[in-house]
């Protein structure tokens, strides 16, 4: 049993009728509602609900559970279910739309604005989130329960606001900031929060769940957030900030600890038995063969071309510009992506480039449905994190930089443990040439893994590198660094302003 078929057997029940209702930008309220069934006449409310451990981990469980498939939220999954990296694929010069979806082609194309459902999911579901996660935060502390598991459970929940408000300051800017949980009707007319109150916050939160969680799960509370989740996050956090020297230490200290390391074949991280494998640091666990309605992901059903009419459907596919930036014969090439497929029967499908790494084929030959998990942080993106700081830090490529970026290369080389003549190691180069080789190298490892358009942004690169991958496409690299607050939050919100250029 992973950990969201853990958390799914625990958030089953108290649901429902405990409901998180959305109300403008924020869940207005969770009205924690059941009748005994000794008393049938007495009800638990949120004010007496949290009475012991096992209360705690239910409220702990609801927040993670809204991290995937969000079995009890009322629009299409949760916040990593599909829209989030899909955004993230679209507005980049890694993917473009497969289907006539207006607000997907708008994503693709750069002519969104405020009223696109997919900004405007993903804008509800992270504040859907932060509200599970402040209901946790304020009750689990009242709760007598050994002192250590309460501080963990505490951490978990300052760890997923942390990430959520870390989603949202990139995508969205300064947002609102909401640290208790939403009671009534007065969210509604709070202002933004300066970028630097922002982070200000997520550093909090992610600093107290490294003080308070464990490097490492084990049995049906592996892949839960550890310190390692909380360290890689805020290193990311800091060298999005270009803060080079507190994202090193912070690398360094995940490095240091020898908890993680590279699966030594790029495909294997995708095999749906290695799920919480050695190099996750984080992931959102869905799961297969269930009686829950989104309890897998869709990869599948969204990345798979038609033609193997698996319940295959190609929403968004990946341009032409991503699928030619590698060298031939790199393994996160053939593993990524295919073009071509051999049915059973000996017939020969061919299409033009989707992504397939995420279809584990022994494990669901069908393709109706994906157990395969969202990888949020990946020891890949640590070593790559610190070869960056590293050469920023020393105004050039250090030994333990080029180290650090060669062990993503090295890896990419082997298939079924055979080493090919491919991706020499990296040396002798200029900060510069080190700096755009390590950019390359995310580029390669990370296509759909909802990290493109951060770092095209982070690296100043939006307009040129989708101009390039996308002819008669124009970006306003003053408007689109940021996007559009749903325009529904601000029709309710008289105190919420847009973002520049919408």
């Amino acid at each position: 049993m992973n950990l969201y078929q853990h958390i799914i057997k625990d958030v089953r029940a108290i649901k429902p009728p405990i409901i998180g209702i959305l109300l403008g930008v924020i869940v207005c309220c969770l009205s924690c509602s059941k009748f005994l069934e000794e008393k049938p006449n007495s009800v638990i409310t949120s004010a007496n609900f949290y009475q012991s451990a096992s209360d705690a981990l239910l409220a702990v469980n609801a927040a993670y559970d809204h991290l995937g498939s969000g079995t009890s939220n009322s629009d299409f999954g949760g916040v990593y279910f599909s829209t989030f990296w899909a955004l993230q694929a679209l507005a980049s010069d890694n993917g473009k739309s497969g289907l006539p979806d207006p607000n997907s082609v708008q994503l693709a194309e750069f002519s969104y604005d405020a009223s696109n459902t997919f900004i405007k999911d993903i804008w509800e579901d992270c504040y859907k989130t932060i509200n599970l996660a402040n209901i946790a935060l304020k009750h689990i502390p009242n709760i007598e329960m050994d002192e250590s598991l309460k501080n963990r459970y505490l951490g978990e929940c300052s760890f997923i606001r942390g990430l959520m408000y870390f989603e949202l300051v990139r995508l969205f800017g300064g947002v609102i900031l909401l640290t208790d949980p939403t009671e009534d009707l007065s969210s509604l007319t709070i202002e933004r929060s300066s970028l630097e109150d922002v982070y200000t916050q997520i550093t909090s939160d992610l600093e107290f769940a490294e003080s308070n969680l464990p490097y490492r799960y084990e049995g049906a509370d592996k892949g839960r957030a550890t310190k390692g989740s909380a360290a890689g996050y805020l290193a990311k956090a800091y060298l999005t900030r270009k803060d080079y020297a507190q994202a090193w230490d912070k690398l360094n200290v995940i490095i240091s600890a020898g908890v993680h390391s590279l699966m030594p074949d790029f495909a294997d991280i995708f095999k749906i038995a290695n799920t919480n494998n050695q190099e996750v640091l984080f992931s959102v666990n869905f799961t297969l063969n269930n009686n829950a309605i989104w309890e897998t992901s869709q990869f599948n059903v969204r990345t798979l071309p038609l033609a193997l009419n698996r319940n295959s459907l190609a929403w968004e596919v990946p341009t032409l510009d991503v699928y030619n930036d590698y060298e031939d014969g790199d393994r996160r090439k053939e593993v990524t992506f295919q073009t071509t497929f051999t049915e059973a029967d000996g017939r020969v499908l061919t299409f033009d480039p989707h992504i397939f790494k995420y279809w584990d084929q022994e494990a669901e030959p069908s393709a109706s449905s994906s157990g395969s998990d969202f990888f949020n942080l990946r020891y890949a993106d640590v070593l790559l994190m610190f070869a960056e700081a590293e050469n920023e830090l020393n105004n050039g490529p250090t030994a333990e930089a080029y180290e650090a970026v060669n062990q993503v290369r090295r890896r990419a080389r082997f298939a079924n443990g055979e080493e090919r003549i491919i991706l020499n190691d990296l040396t002798g180069l200029t900060q510069q040439a080190f700096r755009e080789a390590v950019w390359l190298e995310r580029r390669r490892e990370f296509v759909w893994e909802g990290q493109r358009w951060y770092d095209l942004v982070r690296q100043n690169q939006l307009k040129d590198k989708v101009e390039g991958a996308k002819p008669g496409v124009v970006v306003d690299e003053n408007k689109h660094v940021l996007f559009p607050i749903p325009q529904r939050e601000i029709n309710i919100n008289p105190n919420l302003s847009q973002n520049p250029g919408y």
